[in-house]
């Protein structure tokens, strides 16, 4: 999609949303998870996901109270601090903070969160974890979190289909896989959150073009991250 001509920002909005739902690397259709929803991933292809996908997940929740603190806008800011919340908390699902219920879906699997913290970064996910911070530091807060829809807005599918195979395929118990289906919801309301953001300040050609680069970026990066090297 070529940003070019003047569009409103819900024209803008609607057209990334097309761009991203034909994107070639979308993570519902990532052969990880087509692998999971099979039964086809071996047991150390999955662990070793884990190792990995654990280390966005670590720093989710100050990357989330960094971009609360980059917000200018009040409104809006209360919003963020709420993500935070959720985050750290889980307040808004009722649920549990979402690294303790992600630590508590490898422990089902085997894995302590020494192991977790321990495992080396790979490039993939080192080059996601640096991106994500270094944008909050070098662009517009509003471009970062209208961005979050070709992120955190494409979540939900994914966060599913894994839910669904990991119970079905790896014995899991639904408390076990309590990361995945709270962020069914709760990613579906950031997702909104990043186009209520666009629709209010990506009012030109030039905020529209940077907030679709950003966000196929980070889209692309976190595709990488599911890719594990070896299997």
């Amino acid at each position: 999609m070529a940003v070019q001509t003047a569009l409103s920002p819900r024209e803008f909005v609607e057209r990334f949303k097309a761009e991203i739902a034909a994107h070639p690397k979308l993570r519902v259709n990532h052969p990880f998870v087509r692998g999971i929803q099979a039964g086809t991933i071996s047991r150390e292809h999955l662990l070793e996901w884990v190792r990995q996908d654990y280390k966005f997940r670590n720093a989710v929740p100050r990357l989330a109270m960094l971009r609360y603190l980059a917000c200018s806008d009040p409104e809006i800011a209360r919003r963020l601090y709420e993500v935070v919340e959720e985050e750290t908390a889980g307040l808004a699902t009722g649920s549990a903070g979402h690294i303790d219920l992600f630590v508590r879906f490898a422990a089902a699997l085997g894995l302590s969160r020494e192991e977790l913290d321990a495992a080396p970064l790979a490039p993939a996910t080192a080059a996601h974890l640096y991106y994500a911070e270094l944008i909050i530091h070098t662009r517009p807060w509003f471009v970062v979190m209208a961005a979050q829809m070709a992120a955190e807005g494409t979540a939900p599918a994914a966060m599913a289909a894994l839910a669904d195979g990991l119970i079905k395929h790896y014995g899991l118990a639904p408390d076990d896989v309590a990361f995945f289906t709270v962020h069914v919801d709760a990613d579906e309301d950031h997702g909104s959150l990043a186009e209520e953001i666009a629709e209010r300040y990506l009012q030109s050609p030039a905020l529209q073009a940077e907030t679709r680069e950003v966000g196929l970026r980070r889209l692309e990066l976190l595709y990488d991250t599911w890719t594990i090297p070896g299997y």
